[in-house]
């Protein structure tokens, strides 16, 4: 057996470019660690050289730490601070830049990655107890470098440290850099002698030898005569720049759009479908809807992320549809969320006619700020208060409207996309919640309260109510008045009465159904036949449901704008004499 021959064994999988799970990979990194009950350290970084220069290398001379101008305090002297690789002694490989900066500071290693690399892409820093990430929240993408920055020497240990990098993003720098990577390693570590070992050493103590990428050596410990301690210095190739093969993604790459024919480039989709559209269902905005860092638009389903990004000229077709123009969404838009996007388009024909949920949302609102108009004047009135609806409501309308409707979390959180070949009943019941705050917790339990004891109520029978059912007393003096054409104001005793004496049906029926709902718990079986009452308010057999609930959500929203209507006609006719 020839030396060329034991030396891939010795080196094991040191050549092997790793990408990890997450599509990261390790550019610098100093750790020890045991293997097969013996220690290994290793430690890497990476240049970034010339592909020509690739040839030049020479491993016995690799040294992946940093290099930097020494400091002299004499006042002639002119400090450029500047650090490198020192590769091997070639013009170029004298001086490598580096993608990862270290230094040592008693027995601290610091690894930190390139700041060119970091602004070439604009990336943000995350800090959390031991390690720091960079994002590129233009996109949003996230942990693009990964960077544990600190290791402490403690004999014969080094703790970790490393630098990984997303591989895409390094791909894009290299093309910009019109430059290749290369990583360079020294790996020691402590491995038992055996018959190719004993080739190699001979009668030495000592063995060392280049061999293509890497350089071996072997020496003999004082501590046993059945270990060698092995050091590996070398290099591998993590990207090569190849000429005129590379080119950026979003000119090769293009997307096939159901109701247009061939695929569509940025450049097809400027200069060629200038008045063409596509559609998606409505569930791409499930990504953003359940994200605060984007705004979601649930009129028209546009998306704006900060001031990077938006996906606008949009419109809301029938009950799952979005329409949008090509043109539009290919100028400035980033790729990966054209790509996003692509992935949820649909025929024309896909699209269910009918209201979308945004128009049932706002048009539910719309006649929840009516009713707290219109209560409020009249009670206002019948009890000589003054109130406005943002007493008997907390939500202002005229703030809403001129702040926009985008910015109102209440109805943002009613507005979100229902899946209609798929909405679960976890799903119907976290609906059923934000329809009842909305409704239920905006009401305003004090003010309501003062009206109630105004019109006579007894304290003692009150006490313990909450909002709706002092809405419920509230409206059922209302139409008892309605009914016998009593006098709301002079004949308060005797409405009173008749209030108190009602039992059974309320006009807020549906109210406190959804309040039943939005109390269960989606996985406990033992809520079905309270949620069967409560949807039996609805018009909704419960029978009828197999595991999809979107029909259901929506007979929820019809139920309470009809209940809403109801009462705001009720009040509407009242006229005081």
């Amino acid at each position: 057996m020839t030396n060329e021959e034991i030396f891939p064994g010795l080196i094991d999988k040191i050549l092997r470019t790793e990408i990890s799970t997450d599509g990261h990979i390790t550019v610098a990194e100093l750790n020890t660690h045991e293997a097969n009950g013996y220690l290994e350290t290793i430690d890497t970084n990476t240049a970034i050289i010339s592909a020509n220069l690739i040839g030049k290398i020479k491993p016995s001379h690799l040294n992946p730490c940093t290099e930097q101008v020494g400091v002299n305090y004499d006042p002639n002297f002119i400090y450029n601070p500047n650090s490198w690789l020192y590769i091997s002694p070639s013009s170029g490989l004298k001086k490598a830049e580096p993608l990862v900066i270290s230094w040592c500071s008693g027995n601290h290693t610091t690894l930190s990655i390139d700041q060119n690399f970091l602004s070439t892409f604009k990336l943000t820093p995350r800090l959390t107890k031991d390690r720091v990430f960079w994002d590129d929240l233009t996109r949003p993408q996230y942990d693009i470098v990964q960077n544990k920055l600190l290791s402490r020497y403690d004999f014969p240990y080094h703790s970790e440290a490393y630098v990984r990098i997303n591989k895409n993003y390094l791909e894009d720098y290299l093309y910009l850099r019109k430059k290749s990577a290369i990583q360079i390693f020294v790996i020691q570590k402590d491995i038992q002698i055996d018959d190719s070992i004993l080739r190699l050493l001979g009668s030495q103590d000592y063995f060392s030898q280049e061999f293509k990428q890497y350089n071996i050596r072997l020496r003999k410990l004082e501590s046993s005569d059945k270990v060698v301690r092995l050091e590996v210095n070398g290099y591998k190739l993590l990207f090569e720049l190849e000429e005129g093969v590379m080119v950026k993604r979003q000119e090769l790459v293009g997307h096939y759009w159901k109701g247009i024919e061939g695929i569509v480039t940025h450049q097809r989709a400027r200069h060629e479908l200038p008045s063409e559209y596509v559609y998606v269902l409505d569930e791409v905005l499930s990504k953003y809807e359940s994200d605060e860092g984007y705004e979601v638009y649930p009129s028209s389903a546009s998306v704006h992320y900060r001031n990077q990004w938006s996906v606008t000229h949009c419109q809301r077709i029938g009950k799952n549809g979005i329409r949008i123009e090509v043109k539009r969404l290919y100028e400035g838009t980033p790729y990966e969320v054209i790509d996003y996007w692509n992935k949820f388009s649909i025929d024309l024909s896909e699209i269910i006619q009918g209201e979308n949920i945004a128009e049932r949302a706002k048009r539910l609102t719309q006649k929840y700020f009516l009713f707290g108009r219109i209560f409020s004047k009249l009670f206002s009135d019948i009890c000589q208060l003054q109130f406005s609806a943002c007493d008997i409501i907390t939500l202002n309308e005229q703030t809403i409207e001129y702040t926009g409707w985008s910015q109102f979390s209440d109805y943002n959180s009613i507005a979100h996309h229902i899946n209609f070949h798929s909405f679960s009943k976890e799903q119907f019941i976290s609906r059923c919640k934000k329809l009842y705050i909305l409704i239920g917790e905006n009401l305003k339990e004090k003010s309501l309260r003062k009206i109630i004891n105004t019109l006579g109520f007894p304290v003692e029978e009150t006490e313990d109510y909450r909002g709706i059912k002092l809405l419920e007393l509230a409206l059922q003096y209302i139409s008892i008045s309605h009914e016998s054409g009593l006098d709301p104001i002079r004949n308060k005793a005797v409405i009173v009465q008749r209030a108190l004496d009602i039992k059974g049906a309320s006009s807020l029926s549906r109210l406190f159904a959804l309040n039943s709902i939005r109390q269960l718990d989606a996985h406990k079986n033992t809520d079905s036949r309270k949620l069967e009452l409560a949807l039996n308010n609805f018009g909704i057999q419960s029978g009828s449901i197999t595991n999809n609930y979107a029909d259901s959500c929506e007979r929820i929203y019809e139920g309470l704008d009809f209940m809403l209507s109801e009462i705001n006609t009720l009040l509407s006719n009242i006229v005081l004499s």
